[in-house]
């Protein structure tokens, strides 16, 4: 496609795009985000229709909607030169006006966002050099309105208000007084459009130094604006420092004279627009007006925006995040204005709550901060966390979109996010109430035991990273799978939506899982096939692929060669570089400490008949089961089973426990179980005599016989891979029909048996058991033992008829 019609084809999607938020109804934040984020690929009259829609929003609704004000503010505040006329920046500034002085005043939280929305109109009427506002009806009004705020006892809305203040000073009204003033300071106070051209150019000397002009000059008048320092005194209360930010707003923030704090701000906000954030700490280090209280606050504004704001990369947010912390500590650079300290706090604090990867660093960034400075300063930190963080959130850079979007009505794209939510709480609901206790692992195969590390903070890093294959390897019951669902888990509770997407995939349940692995699996979740197809061109996963031994590909790895990295390492195996992008662990053994937080879960959980104590003594005083217990589905079996195991008062010190015993007792209990969940059941007419008669025989013994049967037949007709899958209709005369027919006997035996079912497959609840069948069929105690007792009775029976045979 060529490029021009690729622009057109865009330009009607935006176009419609803005045609269905003016059908939406309710338009939300986040519809108002999407649109909003739309603003910079719109021509001139899409842009324009787009504010009248905002426009008539807000001049229609009888209760102010504070999400189409905030929209509005973010079209005006990001307008290229041009997008907007002087009489349209006039027309939104009078109906904001108006809102504003027919807002409540005790509606604090609505006069600061009209407040912000009127800084921005300002702003951009500044920049385009908008001159001659009707001074009766606009510019006095609005005037008195904004000196009036500096009265509130919101630090926020007075900030806010003195920054309108000084921004509506750069938009001239149309009294001739004006000119004559601009006539006499000659030189020394420039134009805001002239001025702000400096450091648009990147002309940051020039910048400062017409800073430096505007400061000399208003001191020169005797205008300069006063710096009113505040000290900490004793431990004072937040409320008291408030109350000293607003005498200082009230006493030093000028709301009739021009201060050069102003065009500092607006400079630094140019060179955050443009990305430039070395340039942007340079400006704020050597602007003449550092030490200003005002700057200060709308500087710490803007770095704790950067901090939150995903367009700059990690390594900036974090400076900006350090940035905070200088201005707190250097009281000698940066003065010691309680307030501005405060500020600074509560945005760090608020930093710690926002989603990303810079909550750990922000939280370790206040800690130190908490273990430096004198006794006052850590007086007021504690104060800060214990309030949290203020009433208006930071103004976050990247936005949620909503679900479906509006750019996805307009393409009828289906949605996704709903059934990604559904997968998301069933995964969850599934971890619930459930033993886990976080594996540690060593670094490889041949490392030592004695060098671990928590395995889910190595797989954290991982993701962080640019490898691409993480190899997590473990004996047969180590974990490793109850690790990667509680792995599934973790990434769920923080993903986002348009965030990469975990997939936990059974690699058994997926036939041929080296063709099309991922649609399958999204099949199993349910996804309709249009939903499988967005998935794949918009969306990106991390799979956790389990059970790879056991899947069902023509060569899997069963058994570990010498070079078995080479299936797992990405690209060609005939070009690798040395760069890696494969990591590997190995998960250990439980150490002791784990055993014992395993005993106390799983008592807290389970409820069993042994209390915790109970079981640790029988750990410390049955010495073969040490060493068993280190291996964590070991651990489970025996927890279960030892009560039974252990008669009331044996000597535990000469018990012998083999992992063939705990299995043995562990099915046994599981069949006996099971046997009386069916005896309590209203079974059918037909099942209970099936039941009886299997319960006659010797209902355990019949349901270990049936294990025994599928375990020896899947070894023999699928070579071992677990899972069987079983259709009625295609399997009818094949072998799998004795296991999982619909015949009473075959259904009863197979409900009882540790099995899964997962639509029509089958597989034993953990694939040792499978092992521990064919093991038993091979060599039966209790068949050995019916076999010699049957064996003794028949000699005993021939050795009596001979002798009766002589005697007769």
């Amino acid at each position: 496609m060529n490029e021009p019609d690729e622009r057109e084809r865009l330009k009607t999607l935006a176009t419609d795009v803005i045609r269905t938020f003016k059908r939406d109804e309710f338009k939300d934040a986040k519809s108002v985000t999407e649109v909003v984020l739309l603003a910079s690929v719109l021509d001139k009259d899409d842009y324009r229709y787009l504010i009248k829609e905002f426009y008539s929003g807000i001049d229609q609704s009888g209760l102010l909607n504070v999400h189409q004000l905030e929209g509005l503010a973010r079209l005006i505040q990001g307008a290229r030169p041009g997008d907007l006329d002087s009489d349209d920046l006039v027309q939104v500034l009078k109906l904001l006006s108006t809102r504003l002085r027919d807002t409540h005043e005790q509606s604090t939280h609505h006069l600061y966002q009209l407040t912000v929305a009127v800084s921005h109109v300002l702003d951009a009427m500044a920049d385009a050099s908008v001159t001659g506002l009707n001074r009766e009806t606009i510019h006095e009004p609005l005037s008195a309105y904004l000196d009036g705020l500096k009265k509130s006892s919101d630090p926020h809305l007075v900030y806010q208000a003195a920054y309108a203040y000084q921004a509506l000073l750069c938009v001239p009204d149309d009294e001739s007084l004006w000119q004559a003033t601009l006539r006499r300071t000659g030189k020394v106070i420039q134009g805001a459009s002239e001025l702000l051209s400096a450091v648009k150019g990147l002309d940051l000397t020039g910048f400062i130094d017409g800073l430096g002009k505007i400061q000399e000059g208003l001191a020169g008048a005797g205008e300069i604006v006063r710096i009113v320092k505040t000290a900490y005194q004793g431990a004072v209360s937040l409320g008291e420092s408030g109350q000293e930010f607003l005498e200082c707003l009230q006493e030093g923030f000028s709301f009739n004279r021009k201060c050069a704090w102003y065009m500092a701000l607006r400079g630094a906000d140019s060179l955050i627009r443009d990305g430039l954030f070395i340039e942007f700490k340079k400006l704020v280090c050597e602007a003449p007006c550092r030490r200003d209280v005002a700057f200060q606050w709308g500087v710490c504004q803007r770095l704790g925006e950067i901090a939150t704001n995903s367009e700059w990369n990690g390594e900036t947010r974090r400076s900006a995040i350090v940035f905070l912390g200088e201005i707190y500590q250097d009281d000698v650079v940066w003065s010691d204005h309680t307030n501005v300290k405060q500020w600074i706090l509560s945005i760090l604090i608020q930093l710690t709550s926002v989603p990303g990867n810079e909550i750990q660093f922000v939280e370790a960034h206040l800690q130190e901060l908490g273990k430096h400075g004198h006794a006052k300063k850590q007086e007021l930190l504690r104060l800060c966390r214990e309030k949290g963080h203020g009433p208006y959130p930071l103004k976050i850079g990247s936005f949620e979109l909503g679900s479906p979007s509006l750019l996805d009505r307009v393409q009828e794209r289906p949605d996704v996010e709903g059934s990604l939510r559904q997968v998301r709480r069933q995964r969850l609901k599934e971890r619930e109430n459930v033993v886990y206790i976080p594996p540690q692992a060593k670094a490889g195969l041949q490392a030592s035991d004695d060098i671990r590390f928590p395995l889910m903070e190595k797989v954290d890093e991982f993701l962080a990273s640019d490898q691409q294959v993480f190899l997590l390897l473990g004996d047969s019951g180590a974990g490793k799978s109850t690790f990667n669902r509680e792995l599934e888990c973790h990434l769920w509770l923080t993903y986002k939506k348009g965030g990469t997407i975990p997939l936990h995939i059974n690699l058994p349940a997926i036939d041929k899982p080296e063709h099309d692995m991922i649609p399958k699996q999204l099949r199993r979740c349910e996804f309709t096939e249009s939903q499988i197809r967005e998935l794949k061109l918009y969306h990106k996963f991390t799979l956790i692929c389990d059970g790879y031994d056991e899947s069902q590909q023509i060569h899997n790895l069963e058994y570990l060669g010498v070079d078995y990295r080479d299936r797992f390492q990405p690209g060609d195996r005939n070009d690798r570089s040395e760069t890696t992008l494969l990591q590997e662990a190995v998960i250990t053994p439980f150490s002791t400490d784990q055993v014992q937080s395993y005993i106390t879960q799983y008592v807290s959980i389970h409820r069993p008949l042994w209390d915790a104590v109970e079981y640790e003594k029988a750990l410390d005083l049955i010495p073969s089961l040490k060493d068993l217990v280190k291996n964590p589905f070991l651990m489970s079996l025996s927890l279960e089973v030892l009560p039974r195991m252990v008669d009331p008062g044996q000597n535990l010190s000469t018990t012998h426990v083999t992992r063939m015993a705990l299995y043995d007792q562990f099915i046994e209990h599981w069949m006996e179980r099971g046997k009386k969940r069916l005896g309590e059941k209203n079974l059918s007419p037909q099942a209970r005599p099936a039941f009886e008669s299997l319960s006659d025989e010797g209902f355990t013994r019949n349901g270990i016989d049936y294990l025994k049967r599928l375990s020896v037949a899947i070894y023999k007709e699928q070579s071992g891979q677990p899972i069987v899958t079983y259709s009625r209709y295609k399997d009818e005369k094949s072998w799998k029909a004795p296991f999982f027919s619909r015949e009473e006997e075959t259904q009863i035996l197979r409900e009882v048996c540790p099995l899964i079912r997962n639509g029509n497959q089958h597989r034993f609840i953990h694939r040792s058991l499978l092992e521990y069948g064919v093991a038993l069929a091979i060599f039966d105690p209790q068949e050995q033992k019916a076999k010699q007792t049957s064996e003794t009775i028949s000699d005993r029976r021939n050795s009596v008829g001979s002798v009766m045979s002589s005697d007769e």
